[in-house]
């Protein structure tokens, strides 16, 4: 009896080895690699704080299909960790970090000076105003990254939690949120790059415009060159017989006198 418990605990270990061989070797190939960032982004919560090393969750995706630790992502907390333990069929660790309840920026309007700091910082575009004037964040479009606060020159921006009866999710909720904040954040980048485009393309219209001054001032100076030119050389030949007479005169001159002494 023992002996085929001892068998078939050796059978399962092995069937358990290789379907986790199976998963790892299906995550080399190019193809799955992209499904299962795809995956595992999904899971992850679209703050897009950087809490856990990387500039985004997708990239912190990218480095869980590359092998890294599925634990490093405070917001997430202990129900990331599980969903990505479960999905990836590997062990639940703790958090590497301190779970963070989930917050909401909050703006003290009366002390904002309209610096739009907060508004370039804002992964998703969840903060609105202009330049001297007053900014807000949009709530419900807040996904709590914290990235606001720092950039502040005049700490009017806190981190509010967001109660639980604010924000009753279901898990189809959640997943419908988390999609929804990886739309923004796409969004976002989209029109970054838009604009950086559109800047590029206004610098370059800039400097061809001064350059077509500058070949225009050069035109103009070399035919203003070309019209005195002629005038110059005349002025010179009219000096040259100007100075021929005035030698002949003198020459003359010098001749009058032995002439009468003669």
């Amino acid at each position: 009896m023992n002996a085929l418990l001892s068998a078939l605990a050796i059978l399962c270990a092995l069937a358990a080895a290789a379907s986790a061989a199976l998963f790892f070797l299906s995550r080399k190939s190019p193809g799955n690699n992209i499904d299962l960032v795809e995956h595992i982004d999904a899971l992850l919560p679209q703050t897009q704080c950087g809490e856990c090393g990387h500039p985004g969750c997708r990239p912190y995706a990218q480095a869980i299909a590359n092998g890294e630790a599925i634990n490093r992502c405070p917001p997430g907390g202990a129900r990331t960790i599980a969903a990505l333990a479960d999905f990836l069929n590997v062990p639940i660790v703790p958090l590497d970090g301190i779970s963070k309840p989930a917050t909401v920026a909050y703006i003290r309007e009366a002390e904002c000076i309209g610096c739009t700091k907060c508004i370039q910082a804002c992964p998703v575009d969840a903060i609105v105003g202009a330049a001297k004037l007053m900014h807000t964040v949009i709530a419900d479009e807040c996904t709590g990254c914290d990235l606001c606060v720092e950039p502040c020159p005049v700490d009017c921006i806190e981190m509010r939690p967001l109660l639980a009866n604010d924000n009753p999710l279901s898990q189809r909720d959640r997943a419908e949120t988390r999609a929804y904040y990886r739309q923004r954040f796409i969004a976002h980048n989209a029109r970054i790059a838009r604009e950086h485009e559109e800047q590029a393309l206004r610098r370059a219209q800039r400097q061809q415009k001064v350059r077509q001054k500058t070949q225009e001032k050069i035109n103009a100076a070399n035919a203003v060159e070309t019209l005195v030119a002629p005038v110059a050389i005349a002025n010179n030949k009219q000096d040259e017989i100007r100075e021929a007479i005035a030698r002949a005169k003198a020459r003359k001159a010098a001749i009058q006198p032995n002439k009468e002494c003669d």
